[in-house]
C-alpha cells in the first residue's frame, strides 16, 4: 500500500470510549496477565502494572466481583468485553466515555443480553440460534431463553451467568451498568488524561511508521498484510492494552472498519527476536561514533552532510555508521526537500534497551 493510501484510507487516532472499555477490560482479567505475557514471552511496561495496581486500589470488593463475573479469563473479547465493544460499533461517533455509557443505558435490555449470548457462543456452537436470526432472538425473551436452555456451554458457571442474563436482562443491565458508571468514577476518570496523552503519542508513532515502511508495519504492528485495508479505516491505538490487535469489517458502505492496536506491539515483535539480535544491538552501540549519531538524531532528523559535519567525519564514514544502525531498525529514511534525512525509532531503541536489560538481569 503507497503511503497516499494509507493517508487516503487509514485514520490513527485516540478514541476515548475504546480505551475506556479496554481499561475495564484489563482491569478485570489484571490476575491473569502476568501468565499471558511469560506465555507470549513480553514484558509489559513497568507504568502499565502501576496503572492496573492503582485501580484495583480504587474499587470497591462488589465491583471486582462484579468485574470478575462478567468477564472471562482469556484476553479474547468473548463476554461483557464483546458486548460492549459491539455497542461503541454501533455508535461509532460516540467520543467520550459519558457519552458511550449514554448510550448503553439506552440499549434495550434483551438486545444487550442476546448480544451476551452471540458472543459467548460465538467460538463453541456459533450456530447456537439454529434458523433463528439474531433480529427475532434479541426481541423474544422466551425463545433466547430457550436456545441458551438447550445449547450448553463447556463453561456451566459461564452457562449459568449466561442463563440469568437472559432469564433477566432488565436485572443484568443494571447490574452491568452500575459496573460502568463505578468503573468511569473511580478507575478510568483518574487516568482518563494519562491514557489519552499515551495514546496519541502511540498514534502519531505508529501513523509515522506504517507511512514510512508500510509493509513492514503491517507486518510488525498488525500482524497482516496491506490487503487488510480495503475501505476507509480508522485505528486506536490503545495504551492499556499493551499488545492488541483487533480488525472489525463492516458491510455498512458508510461505517468505517476499525482495527485496535496494542502500543507495544511493535515492541513484542522485537522481543521475539532471538539472543543474537540482541547481541548485535549491544555490539552496533558500544561504538562511540553511533552513539553520537544517536544523540544527535534524537534532537530531531539530519540528513548525511549534517552529521558529518558535526562529527568531523567523511560521508563514507557517516554511511558505514548508519547502515549498521539501519540493519537493527534503530533509524530509518526519509525524504524531504530533496534530501535523505535520518530517523531515530525511539520505540525500537528503548525496547531494545528493555530486551536487554531484561536478558541480562533475570
Amino acid at each position: 500500500m503507497e503511503n497516499g493510501l494509507i493517508k487516503q484510507k487509514m485514520k490513527f487516532g485516540y478514541w476515548e470510549p475504546l480505551e475506556f472499555i479496554a481499561a475495564l477490560t484489563m482491569t478485570a482479567k489484571a490476575e491473569y496477565i502476568p501468565g499471558i505475557a511469560r506465555e507470549i514471552q513480553f514484558i509489559p511496561d513497568q507504568q502499565f502494572s502501576e496503572m492496573l495496581e492503582q485501580v484495583h486500589a480504587r474499587l470497591s470488593p462488589h465491583i471486582k466481583r462484579e468485574m470478575s463475573r462478567y468477564f472471562g479469563k482469556s484476553m479474547i473479547y468473548d463476554r461483557l468485553d464483546a458486548v460492549l465493544s459491539q455497542v461503541f460499533y454501533d455508535d461509532d461517533e460516540v467520543e467520550t466515555a459519558e457519552a458511550y455509557l449514554a448510550r448503553y443505558q439506552e440499549q434495550d435490555a434483551l438486545l444487550l443480553a442476546a448480544m451476551l449470548a452471540e458472543s459467548m457462543y460465538a467460538h463453541e456452537t456459533p450456530d447456537w440460534r439454529g434458523e433463528h436470526p439474531f433480529a427475532e432472538v434479541s426481541r423474544k425473551r422466551e425463545l433466547l431463553v430457550s436456545l441458551v436452555q438447550s445449547r450448553l456451554l463447556a463453561d456451566e458457571e459461564y452457562h449459568a451467568e449466561l442463563l440469568e442474563a437472559a432469564t433477566f436482562p432488565e436485572e443484568f443491565k443494571q447490574r452491568t451498568l452500575l459496573l460502568l458508571q463505578a468503573f468511569l468514577e473511580h478507575g478510568f476518570t483518574p487516568l482518563r488524561d494519562q491514557l489519552g496523552q499515551l495514546g496519541r503519542e502511540g498514534a502519531a508513532a505508529f501513523e509515522d511508521y506504517f507511512l514510512a515502511e508500510p509493509e513492514k508495519a503491517f507486518r510488525e504492528i498488525a500482524n497482516s498484510g496491506p490487503e487488510l485495508i480495503a475501505k476507509p479505516t480508522r485505528v486506536h491505538v490503545s495504551y492499556i492494552s499493551q499488545i492488541r490487535v483487533d480488525f472489525r469489517y463492516f458491510n455498512e458502505k458508510d461505517h468505517p472498519s476499525w482495527l485496535i492496536l496494542g502500543h507495544r506491539n511493535h515492541a513484542l515483535a522485537l522481543q521475539r527476536e532471538d539472543k543474537g539480535t540482541v547481541e548485535q544491538f549491544l555490539k552496533v552501540i558500544s561504538d562511540k561514533r553511533r552513539l553520537e549519531i544517536i544523540a544527535l538524531l534524537k534532537q530531531g532528523n539530519r540528513y548525511g552532510g549534517e552529521l558529518a559535519h558535526l562529527l568531523s567525519l567523511t560521508p563514507a564514514a557517516i554511511n558505514y555508521h548508519t547502515n549498521l544502525l539501519i540493519d537493527l531498525g534503530l533509524i530509518r529514511i526519509t525524504r524531504a526537500d530533496n534530501r535523505i534525512y535520518y530517523v531515530l525509532d525511539r520505540d525500537r531503541l528503548g525496547s531494545f534497551m528493555d530486551l536487554s536489560k531484561d536478558m541480562l538481569l533475570r
